[in-house]
């Protein structure tokens, strides 16, 4: 029983994380949708970025600073250099297309810092919490993952359901058509919503390129991950999102606890598979009509 204890506590982190860049895919989706592929190359991009900013300034603040700015910027330049013009005639080239960006990120990345694996540095102690006389698999960097995925998914619900620009962006990715007549500039609303997931995979390459390592090919794994955790959680819904991303985490501690580290993405496309033939909306989707 301790040692489910300790898989579970160990996971939560890892699954914070997986929640963040399945968070950063509804985001796309609910803004275009469009499932972004290459969001996980955005976020290794950004990263080597931010490492580049952390090793000339020395602050892993402003290196997360650089990122979120890079994140935004890049987010904007796939959407309208990219995915604008393919979309206009059909949305399966669209999710085509980010495979080609997802390519040409790793290619360029590998160009510019090389393809060896790089430490990023860590920011916080990731030694275990001592308490109740034991020392429990559970960090101050777990903590401070967890807590900026809160802080990210509340401000994002408010920005969904209490702002004008949330309802634009809901409205412009149920009915783009509809959304222009009634006033709003439906391509500056896909925009910000592009910008606003690429800050957040940037935010999810900047947390666990510290516990992981860096390089053009290293967070394929993580796409595999945070999809199935998306697709089960319902790619309309933030609070699915993030509620089987840290169940997914949860499930590949138990897995890497209890057997290998190799049986976790042969697990997490099971349970895909088993959504999509049980429940295809998600867990926390639904077909019924909307207002926004």
């Amino acid at each position: 029983m301790t040692n489910f204890i300790e898989y579970l506590l160990g996971g939560l982190g890892s699954g914070a994380i997986i929640a963040l860049m399945a968070l950063a895919l509804v985001l796309t989706w609910r803004a275009t949708r469009v499932v972004n592929f290459a969001q996980i190359g955005q976020a290794m991009f950004t990263t080597f970025i931010a490492l580049t900013v952390q090793e000339i300034s020395g602050s892993w603040f402003v290196a997360l600073v650089a990122a979120i700015a890079a994140g935004a910027l890049l987010g904007v330049v796939v959407q309208y250099l990219v995915l604008r013009p393919v979309k206009r005639s059909d949305t399966s080239g669209a999710i085509i297309a980010t495979f080609g960006v997802l390519i040409a990120l790793q290619a360029a990345a590998g160009m510019i810092w090389g393809g060896e694996q790089e430490a990023y540095p860590q920011p916080f102690n990731t030694a275990g919490i001592s308490a109740f006389g034991r020392e429990w698999p559970i960090s101050v960097y777990d903590l401070v993952v967890i807590g900026v995925t809160i802080g990210l998914v509340v401000g994002l619900s408010l920005l969904f359901t209490r702002t004008n620009l949330g309802l634009s962006m809901r409205a412009t990715a149920f009915n783009p058509e509809v959304a222009r007549l009634s006033g709003i500039r439906v391509s500056r609303t896909l925009t910000i919503g592009w910008a606003i997931a690429g800050v957040v995979g940037a935010v999810a390459g900047v947390l666990v390129a510290p516990i992981s390592t860096l390089s053009p090919n290293s967070f394929d794994i993580l796409l595999v991950f945070a999809f199935t955790a998306a697709v089960i959680g319902g790619l309309d819904s933030l609070v699915g999102a993030v509620a089987l991303g840290v169940g997914t985490g949860l499930v590949i501690s138990l897995v890497t606890g209890y057997s290998d580290s190799s049986n976790a993405p042969v697990v997490a496309l099971v349970l895909l598979a088993l959504n999509l033939l049980l429940k295809p909306d998600g867990v926390f989707g639904h077909t019924s009509s909307r207002s926004v």
